[in-house]
């Protein structure tokens, strides 16, 4: 029998027997290891920079207290971007760009901005005039789980100074770096907008980390067009791959085959990678199993249309409309939720206007196939069946109240899984690790004691509710297998 590492042992990475047999050991030193650095540390950091921070200004007499970031700002931060299909030099940009400090952008209307202001919800992302529709749709499948979010930050609230350092995963080298960044924001000239990342309510946390990815990629324009599974890649250094449909013009029946990202190492460009098709095909069934699977396990999804030859290419980034569907080509969505839900009830019009109830529907009919999605422009949502204005709803009274249905303009939608699979060619997947879903909330909302707050009830829930224990021992970690493989056994119930 072979022994397992420390490492090992304190991941709970050991085969079951070492894991059960060595449970009380790392129970009382890896949990009280872990509860430290997760949030006693960010803690006491957080105080000691609030100290730090008030001793500068005073000593200092505010000389120097803002702080620049000279390596990224100005014409080369910017890069060349196109605008209806003309090109527009940085330099061109530069002198249409006002850097503005975040607290003074219109959208605070003065007051003091959160780095996180309540709950991380994909609602707080709005893309902007960039096309990084594939970096706002991998923010926002990891803001479904925030503290995949929290965990990027190495500064956990508002810094007066304005300086925030980030964690972005480097897929060529395999390891972690950490980009700073000041919060001086691009907008266009004479206003207080920004031009890309556009804060929704009084939260930094977007537009500081697509700041801090341009960074790493050398410039806003360098985020121009891209691949979610990239973006997902460098915010979890977890396996990434994508589901692509065969052309039907192949004389292909629909079936689907995997393929995996490869980062190339290209000094031009950080973002180059490419895709190596595996021998692995699956049938639209397999796929609507393995959607289920990867949303019941925390798993980050989204889903794209290849073009057509009837849109309109109109989209912000050239993205191809197709106006009657409500969907654009060539443009990514989050893939939220996968479901399967039986209504018991369902409603009919019959002629004359009377309304016929059918109770018996749940043993008559099959289970309602649904699918969740949203399109990072926050607008411009699907029109067909299970749309928000859909007659389906009424129809289905029950699975409306089950879905929690909020018919409002704002980018997401439902939609049945035999329309989805007509018009969705692709889909990708992050097999992230849940294993470390735990974090710091500095709880901004409740002033200087947020961050005492924050730290007692998150070791409270991490103790007391086991949820160390339930990361440590029941949590997912990432691999390169397809999921529907695998043997998962009791932690499948965790």
């Amino acid at each position: 029998m072979t022994l397992p590492t420390a490492e090992e042992l304190h991941n709970a990475e050991a085969s079951t027997l070492w894991n059960v047999l060595c449970c009380p050991l790392v129970a009382t030193i890896g949990m009280i290891y872990r509860s430290l650095e997760i949030y006693f540390w960010p803690c006491f950091r957080v105080v000691s920079l609030r100290v730090a921070n008030v001793l500068h200004r005073t000593c200092c007499f505010c000389c120097g207290w803002p702080y620049v970031d000279d390596d990224f700002y100005g014409a080369a931060a910017l890069g060349g971007h196109t605008k209806e299909g003309a090109l527009i030099s940085a330099e061109d940009m530069a002198e249409d760009t006002d850097w503005v400090r975040a607290h003074e952008l219109d959208a605070f209307g003065g007051n003091r901005p959160q780095l996180f202001e309540g709950e991380i919800e994909p609602d707080d992302l709005c893309q902007g005039a960039v096309g990084d529709c594939w970096l706002v749709a991998a923010f926002a499948c990891a803001s479904e789980h925030p503290d995949s979010i929290r965990r990027l930050f190495r500064t956990v609230e508002y810094n007066p100074r304005g300086m925030y350092a980030v964690r972005i995963f480097d897929p060529v080298k395999k390891k972690w770096t950490v980009v700073r960044v000041d919060d001086r924001i691009p907008c266009k000239k004479g206003t207080k907008r920004p031009r890309f990342m556009n804060p929704n309510g009084s939260e930094l946390w977007a537009i500081v980390l697509e700041k801090a990815y341009a960074k790493f990629c050398g410039s806003y324009a360098a985020l121009d067009g891209g691949f979610v599974l990239w973006g997902w890649h460098a915010m979890t250094g977890d396996n990434v791959f994508q589901m692509s449909k065969n052309k039907e013009s192949d004389g292909d029946d629909g079936s689907w085959y995997r393929e995996d990202m490869v980062a190339i190492d290209d000094k031009k460009d950080r973002r180059a990678c490419g895709f190596k098709k595996t021998d692995e095909t699956y049938t639209e069934d397999n796929i609507w199993t393995l959607l289920k699977r990867y949303d019941r396990q925390k798993s980050l999804m989204s889903a794209s249309i290849g073009k057509t030859a009837y849109g309109k290419y109109s989209g912000p980034a050239g993205e191809e409309i197709l106006e009657e569907e409500g969907l654009a080509a060539g443009h990514a969505y989050s893939l939220i939720q996968a479901v399967e839900v039986t209504d018991s009830k369902k409603i009919s019009a019959l002629p004359g206007g009377m309304l016929t109830v059918d109770t018996d529907i749940g043993r008559t009919k099959p289970r309602i196939k649904l699918l969740q999605l949203r399109n990072p422009w926050g607008t411009f949502e699907w029109k067909g069946d299970w749309s928000d204005k859909s007659p389906k709803w009424k129809e289905h009274p029950n699975v409306k109240k089950e879905l929690g249905l909020v018919d409002a303009d704002d980018g997401t939608f439902w939609m049945c899984w035999d329309d989805f699979k007509r018009y969705y060619t692709r889909i990708n997947v992050c097999d992230r690790s849940t294993s470390a879903d735990a974090s710091l909330d500095a709880r901004e909302n409740d002033g200087s004691c947020g961050i005492i707050s924050g730290c007692l009830c998150g070791c409270a829930e991490f103790w007391c509710l086991c949820k160390g224990y339930r990361n440590l021992y029941c949590g997912h970690r990432s691999t390169d297998k397809t999921l529907d493989a695998q043997e998962r056994g009791c932690c499948g119930i965790c």
